[in-house]
């Protein structure tokens, strides 16, 4: 597996700068999105495909019924295909509800584990956030970039 960078999330500030940052842009930790090279935005409540590349399907958060409609907002907005945050338990229900629609994937791990086996034709393994705060110091989720397009697309 081939590692292009590292993409950094929080609740917080980061004491620098990464080359790619995920930010919210709704729910309790939203950010006004400031779009441009080195930052995407996270949809917590299922309810901004235009406004994010990753819809966050997690307890408390989007559900997987929420996934068809929301990429198929964005495919009918002309922004092609988005992606899914999920963890490794609600994979297999997020893909069950996307009911074959392409989709990029970010999968949490969160215990280290990196090398992660994706199987439907449909989705497109992006990320895995395989590194909690705990493990890297700052208040940061850390993912490895596993998909050159994205991270040269994305990063600063």
């Amino acid at each position: 597996m081939t590692i292009y960078g590292l993409q950094f999330d929080t609740t917080g500030g980061l004491p620098f700068t990464p080359a790619l940052q995920a930010f919210y842009v709704n729910g309790d930790y939203a950010t006004p999105p400031r779009y441009g090279p080195g930052r995407v935005y996270i949809d917590v409540l299922g309810t901004a495909p235009r406004g994010a590349f990753w819809l966050d399907v997690e307890r408390g958060d989007a559900t997987p019924a929420a996934v068809p409609g929301w990429l198929d907002a964005r495919q009918e907005a002309g922004l092609g295909a988005g992606g899914i945050y999920c963890n490794r338990s609600s994979y297999p229900d997020v893909v069950q509800a996307a009911d074959g629609r392409p989709f990029s994937l970010w999968l949490a791990t969160l215990d280290g584990t990196v090398d992660v086996v994706v199987t439907p034709p449909n989705v497109s393994l992006v990320a895995v956030q395989a590194f909690p705060a705990a493990m890297v110091g700052p208040n940061a989720d850390v993912s490895v970039v596993v998909n050159e397009a994205y991270w040269t697309g994305r990063a600063a």
